[in-house]
């Protein structure tokens, strides 16, 4: 009955939506956001490039026998690679490279439902502002750090990890705060689209920076990018409206109104066991899985596709490496509009809406991959099809990413933390996890259901002689063992 009452409540209030200055403060803080997501994955992604021209390029990678990836394709219409001209001369073989690059997300995962928590307890803003702050000081040590050991190097991208770890959780509970449910989708897509943006310039800019300044400018560059960010974060973003001192008092009560007013809930115990017996929040945690799975086996093999397989040069790899995330940033936006539109004029239910926006955001994406797979050495409509199939996840952003703050905007952070958790287990430890499982679940059905007698279907109406005799020459050496 209340959440009814609430549904009601909240669709008046959003349809009478005050006259506002040029900018909103809701629109503000989310212009905020979507740059403090920027710099947060331009500061996740640099690395991948910038270690390119870190590495000693003499130096032979582990796996550099099995060259039949190579000649899969032809590589007479692409354009001749060549090496990045400033070389660091780390000797890091490729296990290490993996090591290194792999290590931001150990972090990472750690500090999922510790953002969310910490979020809702003390307030957003500032978990959010010092994580890309942090990371982007920590940027700046990390050519410091390679140079003194790798070792080093591992620990500051461990660091990273887990202060971004709080992004996520910590913007969900701002959002819960301020967006106006038929608001919520394109407010949530504007704002994440910002990681793509992010990965987009990190890949294009960091190759250039590298090549021309050096790999040392790549980490300075981001890195003070995004400590300035931090400033206008800090003097222009608030945890809520009813903490913003320069906020029009309409707007002021049109979001409150509209969202409801929860401040006393912070103060109650979190309902646990209601998270985690509950199906919606199940859902969020399996469609977080499906989608990071994709996102990042993608994220990581692209420009190796690209290089390896189609056998693009270094400058045509990193422009369409990056070309699949700027259409996904702009699906994103789209879809978040208008899965608002399709709420606000009542022709889809919000459940309705985030189920179809996901389910069709990973349907798409799906029907790339397999066509991909089936296209041989096209350059052109692989590309196409690879576009695609990273762009067209986009539309998920009207799906699960905005489904937790439509169950709990006061929890939504926490149950960001929560499904975020499952969404970030490392695939090679997944690996792992799904050949033991597969191991088990196979021996435990063996286990109860195989039987060493004949089968009854087998089981002749009438045995024959020979049958008889050897099923007795059995009987008799097992007697006989017997006796001694």
């Amino acid at each position: 009955m209340e959440t009814g009452h609430w549904e009601i409540s909240s669709q008046l209030a959003d349809e009478v939506r005050p006259k506002t200055p040029w900018i909103s403060s809701r629109s503000m803080f989310c212009v905020l956001s979507f740059l403090g997501f920027f710099n947060a994955y331009s500061l996740r992604v640099n690395l991948s490039v910038a270690i390119v021209a870190m590495v000693n390029v003499t130096v032979a990678p582990s796996d550099a026998g099995n060259t039949t990836a190579i000649d899969v394709c032809p590589s007479g219409n692409s354009t001749p690679s060549h090496s990045p001209t400033n070389n660091g001369g780390f000797d890091w073989d490729s296990n290490i490279q993996g090591v290194i690059l792999g290590s931001f997300f150990y972090g990472y995962i750690c500090t999922q439902f510790f953002g969310g928590w910490v979020s809702q307890r003390y307030g957003a803003k500032h978990p959010f502002g010092y994580a890309v702050l942090v990371s982007g000081a920590l940027a700046l040590l990390i050519p410091v750090a390679a140079k003194w050991h790798y070792g080093a190097l591992i620990a500051v991208r461990v660091l990273q990890g887990l202060f971004q770890g709080v992004c996520y959780p910590s913007m969900h509970t701002m959002m819960g705060k301020w967006a106006p449910p038929l608001e919520r989708s394109r407010m949530v897509s504007f704002t994440y689209a910002g990681s793509q943006i992010g990965t987009v310039a990190s890949l294009l800019l960091s190759g250039v920076l590298a090549e021309h300044l050096g790999w040392e400018s790549v980490f300075y560059f981001f890195g003070a990018s995004s400590i300035l960010w931090y400033i206008f974060w800090l003097c222009f973003a608030f945890d809520s409206p009813n903490n913003h001192p320069r906020i029009t008092e309409d707007e002021r009560l049109y979001i409150i109104h509209a969202i409801g007013a929860r401040s006393e809930v912070e103060e109650a115990p979190l309902p646990w066991r209601g998270f985690f017996t509950s199906l919606p929040v199940w859902a969020l945690c399996v469609a977080n899985f499906g989608h990071n799975w994709g996102f990042y086996t993608l994220l990581t093999n692209i420009p190796t596709y690209l290089s390896k397989i189609l056998h693009f040069s270094l400058e045509t790899n990193g422009f369409f490496s990056a070309l699949p995330y700027l259409v996904s940033a702009i699906i994103m936006i789209v879809s978040g509009f208008a899965a608002d539109s399709l709420r606000e004029r009542r022709i889809l239910s919000t459940t309705s809406v985030r189920r179809v926006f996901q389910f069709v955001g990973q349907l798409l994406p799906s029907v790339c991959l397999v066509m991909l797979g089936y296209i041989g050495c096209n350059l052109y409509v692989a590309v196409t099809l690879l576009t695609l199939a990273v762009g067209l996840d986009g539309i998920t952003a009207a799906g699960y990413q905005v489904n937790h703050v439509d169950i709990s905007p006061s929890h939504a952070g926490i149950l960001l933390g929560i499904s975020n958790t499952f969404g970030t287990i490392p695939q090679w430890r997944l690996v792992f996890f799904i050949s033991a499982a597969i191991y088990m679940v196979t021996a435990i059905f063996f286990g109860v259901f195989a039987s060493g007698e004949l089968a009854a279907w087998e089981t002749p109406r009438g045995k024959t002689t020979a049958d008889d005799r050897a099923e007795e020459d059995d009987e008799r050496l097992l007697t006989d063992h017997d006796l001694y």
